[in-house]
Parts: structure tokens; sequence; C-alpha cells
């Protein structure tokens, strides 16, 4: 008896197990069953015309997968998600991807059919193979009503320009607003790209994050009015708006792929895999075979290489230009004269309370009014956040303003800007040479090579870009010293910033700079050593007439193994002036720079710096820079003349 359960036990145990085998056999093998073809004949016709035609060395379809070629010329996609392919090997073989969505395409239905999850890609395919009448109809439900909330006919690239506040926006920034058919911007759809950083993070962590990777990038759809508020920092901003000339096709094929990679892993890059570079995948999508990213940015490609690109590619129609807070009001300004300015200024000032607001006014024409009122307005704008008393006293303005009868073209203020994408290129090479001379007798030339990547500096050529700004990233310049007969790196600044704004009678903005470098250090008379420096200033700007002048408390800390005690620290200050000359097609910057340091810790010795910089601007991207430098140490000094010749690319 006991065997015969044995056995028994056995056949169900073998039975039993057979049927879980099965079972997960189908299970695994599930979603390949329900990718087999519908009509085989079809399919394969398809595949054959496929190749015949090359399809996927098409630069459609290197587009619509996000290819790139490799060093050694392989086809690699930038895509970090394994599930935006059906391909095992698709990442890097756009063929077998090809082929494997047509397989996809001519499938069973499934609750996530291809067509529905990759509907950019069927829409081309289909284009060039004409398979869709062999397919059943599927219901593409949740894409169909995706789509059908942006209701648009336009698309608008929209560049707010750097804004140094905010380190996720220092080189500007990108994204695309969707505009409706009623014109309702607030309430249209915006698309942009970003890295999904702690709001934490300092400068240098999302500088180190950013360059080398440790962010994600992430797409963000939203109503227009949510991108404003999200970045809070806007109103701060000059935005230019170029609408595109994207028909209603290219449109539907750019929300088409939208849909695809809405929820797609990218690697985020600071200087290449950024918000500017990703749009213009996007935009390489909707017409074909512009390919403005692909291949386009071996190193970088900076938000202001976005406007330039589409431009280019003839994708502009027009370009709006909306001023800042700040600028709108400087202009204003300008304009009005210095008594209604000053008016204005009255106005909007909640603790005089003396006269009423039209007494305050009853001088001036009723047109003056008007804008002394529109100003006032701008200049409570311009705070952030209001108080109770603000908030009423911008009622009343506005309610004194309603009731002014004026001709509204009467009142106009022309607000001018000049456009990013006429500025200078975002990378730029320099080739010097130069002297230098320690305590007055050693004396030795020496030839420079270097490049930075990005991306602007003081004495750069300003058109384009807001005076007294300067952002550079990872600049660096090698030396060679003829009688030594050494190549050096003679500096390698990983960041610097400097903001120089001007006290105006509305606003008193704090003037900074603050750098990260490795450079060279002058021991003795005769020895130097790299040494990592970083330098922190802040403190306040004037303008006296075209000359911009500054005035800044400074910390420097220095480290080296050759210092005393391996550092130096150092406290001073800093002062300068930054001036812009014109006649005619002849233009140039210079900059005076003079910064005291008194020894705090480690090394011995206070430090005097003088820095003189001239730059001649040639043609629109070539330039020779002047520079001269003296270093006052304790018991030495040391001066170095260098001419340089500029090619911004």
């Amino acid at each position: 008896m006991q065997v015969i359960l044995q056995n028994y036990w056995g056949r169900v145990y073998k039975y039993l197990l057979r049927m879980w085998v099965l079972w997960l056999i189908s299970a695994i093998s599930f979603p390949i069953l329900s990718y087999a073809a519908i009509n085989a004949a079809p399919l394969d016709a398809a595949i054959d015309r496929a190749r015949q035609l090359q399809l996927g060395e098409q630069k459609a379809w290197l587009n619509l997968l996000h290819y790139k070629s490799t060093l050694l010329g392989a086809r690699q996609s930038q895509v970090d998600d394994v599930d935006f392919f059906l391909a095992p090997n698709g990442a890097h073989n756009p063929q077998a991807e090809l082929e494997a969505d047509l397989r996809g395409f001519f499938s069973f239905k499934t609750s996530a059919h291809p067509r529905c999850l990759y509907p950019a890609r069927f829409h081309w395919l289909n284009s060039k193979l004409n398979f869709a009448a062999d397919l059943p109809e599927i219901d593409c439900t949740k894409f169909n009503t995706w789509k059908a909330k942006f209701q648009t006919d336009q698309v608008t690239l929209l560049f707010p320009s750097m804004y140094l506040d905010n380190p996720a926006s220092m080189f500007g920034h990108t994204f695309i607003r969707f505009d409706r058919a009623d014109k309702n911007h607030l309430l249209s759809y915006t698309l942009s790209y970003a890295a999904a950083y702690d709001e934490s993070d300092n400068v240098l962590v999302y500088s180190w994050n950013g360059i080398f990777g440790g962010y994600q990038g992430k797409f963000y759809i939203q109503e227009y009015y949510n991108t404003l508020q999200r970045y809070s920092d806007i109103e701060q901003r000059d935005i230019w708006e170029y609408q595109l000339n994207l028909n209603q096709q290219e449109i539907d094929q750019l929300l088409r792929h939208l849909w695809e990679v809405r929820t797609t892993i990218f690697d985020y890059f600071f200087f290449r895999e950024n918000c500017a570079y990703r749009l213009l995948a996007l935009l390489d999508v909707a017409r074909e075979n512009i390919n403005m990213s692909i291949d386009a940015y071996p190193l970088f490609a900076i938000p202001v290489d976005t406007v330039r690109d589409i431009e280019k590619a003839g994708l502009i129609n027009h370009r709006h230009y909306r001023p800042s807070t700040h600028h709108k009001i400087a202009q204003m300004v300008e304009q009005m004269g210095e008594p209604a300015t000053q008016a204005a200024i009255s106005l909007a000032d909640v603790s005089n309370v003396e006269q009423s607001l039209n007494d305050r006014v009853e001088s001036f024409s009723i047109n003056q009014r008007a804008q002394i009122f529109q100003l006032a307005d701008e200049l409570l704008n311009q705070n952030k956040t209001l108080t109770a008393s603000q908030e009423a006293l911008q009622l009343d303005i506005l309610s004194a303003r309603s009731n002014l009868t004026v001709n509204p073209k009467d009142i106009e203020f022309n607000f001018n800007g000049i456009p990013p994408e006429v500025s200078h290129k975002t990378a730029r090479w320099n080739l010097s040479a130069g002297e230098r001379e320690s305590d007055g007798s050693n004396r030795e030339r020496f030839y420079e090579i270097g490049i930075r990547p990005a991306f602007h500096d003081l004495l750069d050529v300003t058109k384009g870009f807001i005076d007294g700004a300067s952002i550079r990233a990872l600049e660096t310049e090698l030396r060679w010293y003829q009688q030594q007969e050494k190549l050096k790196l003679q500096n390698l600044t990983f960041f610097s910033l400097q903001s120089i704004v001007p006290v105006k009678p509305w606003a008193n903005p704090l003037s900074r700079k603050i750098s990260f470098k490795l450079k060279q250090r002058d021991i003795n008379v005769s020895e130097q050593a790299l040494e990592f420096e970083t330098q922190f200033s802040i403190g306040y700007g004037t303008e006296l007439k075209s000359i911009l002048i500054f005035a800044l408390a400074t910390a420097q800390f220095e480290y080296a193994t050759e210092l005393n005690k391996n550092h130096g620290f150092y406290l001073g200050a800093d002062f300068g002036g930054l001036w812009s000359f014109s006649t005619g097609d002849f233009s140039g910057q210079t900059e005076v720079n003079y910064q005291f340091l008194q020894h705090i810790s480690g090394e011995q010795g206070d430090i005097q710096k003088l820095n003189l910089g001239v730059q001649f601007n040639l043609l629109k991207d070539h330039a020779i820079r002047f520079e001269y430098e003296k270093m006052a140490y304790e018991l030495f000094d040391v001066n170095e003349m260098k001419l340089n010749y500029l090619m911004y690319f």
C-alpha cells in the first residue's frame, strides 16, 4: 500500500511539476507569442523593403532612436532606458531595432501595443512602407487622450536669459510652448528638460554632478503658468520667444515622439546632453532631415546654441522680446526722464503718505501721469513678495491709472533687446605670446595655448550678454617657457562666476565673484608651484557714465604643499572698472582690477594684484587681447605681459 501511495504521489508531483514548467514557459514567452505576426507575408515584405531602402541608416530613423556615433564609428543610442527598445541589441543596432519594431507593429493586440507605445516610429515607417492597410485597427486611447490635451497649431521656443542666482539657470534655459488655438498662453502646455537635482544642491555640487553625469534628465510637461511658477526667477530674466514655422503634420509628429520619450531616462550632462540638446533632438524628429543634434555637438551644447541652430535650420518665423522687470524699468526710466522717474519712485514708496497719488503727479501731463503710474507699478512688481501695505498701494496705483483717459499708443514704451543668438560663439581658443619678469631682472618668454568650453568673460564682446556678467567653466591654459623648455599647466578654471550689477535708485543688488581653479603660484623669484585657489567676493557696483565701477570685500584660500603650513588664507578688497567702447565698426572692452589681500594664516606676507586687460574685436568671432598683471608679494614682485589671439567657435 505504501508503495502504491508513493507511486501515486510521485505521479501527482511530476504532473504538477510539468504544469508549473509549462506555465512558466508560457509566462516567459507570452510577450514573444503576443508579438507573433498576424500575417507573415506582409511583414516579410515590409522588412525586405526596409532593407532595400536602407531605412535603418536614414537620419530620420537615427533621430527617432537618438543614435550617435561613437569614437570608433559605431552607432549608440543616448537613451539610457532598456524599455525604449524592442530589440535586445536595439541600443546600438538601428537595423535590428527597426525590424523588431516592424514585428511589434504586426503583432497581436496587447494592452500595451507597440503601435500605441511608439506612434512616431509607426507613423514614419508606415510613411515609407505603407503597410498600415494590412493591420487591424487598434484603439490607442491613452495616447489619443493625452495628445488631444495640447490643442495646438503653433509651437514657440522660449529662451530665458542666464540668471546667476540659480545654478540650474546660469547658462540660460530653453523650453517649448505648444500655443493653444485660443491664444491663451498661460494655459498652453510647455515642454522643458532639466536635471532632476536637489534644490539644496549648491553651485559646486550642481556643477560637479552636471558636468560628470551625476543627474538623470527629466522631461517636464505642464501648463505655462506652472512653468512660470517652477522657474520662479523667470521674471528676473529677459525672455526671447521664437515662433517656429512647423506645420501641423510636423507638430503632430513632435507630439507623437514626445509621448515616446516623456518618461524615458537620459543621463544629464551639463555641457552636452542638456535642455538645449534634448529640445534640438525633438525638433530633428519633427522636421525630417534637419539633423541639428546628432553628431553636431561632440563636446558641448549651450542653450543659446539651440537658438542659433533653429535659425540656421530655417525654423524661425519671427521673434518677440519680453524684458525682465529690471530691464523693463531701466528702459522706462531712460524714456521718461529724471523728474517723472523720481515721481514714480516716490509713488512706489509705501512710507510716503503725505499727499494723495494724484496730487503728487498733478504737475505732469495726463500722458506722463499714466506712464508714472505704470512705472510705479513695475517698481512694486520687482519685489518677489509684497507686504499688505504694498499690495494696497499697488491697487491704488492701478485704480488711479485706470481713471485716466489716454490713447494707449501715446504712452507706449519701446522695449529693445539684443537677441542672444547674435553673441559670440560659445567656446574659445586662444593663442598667446608673452614675457614674464621676476623682481626686475629674470625675464622669460613664453607661448600659450588655451581652450574655454564655456562661455563668457568680462573682456569678451558684450553684445547679446548681460553687462558685467561672466561665467567660465573648464578654461584651460598650457604654457611653454622658451628658456626652460618646459610645458606647464598654467591655469585650469573649474568654475568662475562674476556678476557686477550697478546700484539703481530703485534697486540695490549685490555684486559678487566666485571661482575655483588650479593655477601656478609664485613661491619665490625663480620657483612656481601648482596650487588650488578659491576666491569669493561680495559688494556693490555703480555706473559712472559708461563705466561700470565696483568695490568688493574678498576672501581667498590657497592650498599647495610648497606653502607654509600647506595653505594661505587672505582677506581683503577688490576694486575695478569695466568699460565698453566703440567707434563705427571698431569696438572693444577694457577692464582694470586691483586687489589687496592681507595675510591671515598659512603663507606669510600680504599680496597686491593689479590686472589690466584690453580687447579689440575683429569681425564677429575673432579678437586680439592685451593683458598686463603685476603681483606684489612681500619679498618680490612679478610682472607679466601677454598678447592673445582669440577665436570663438
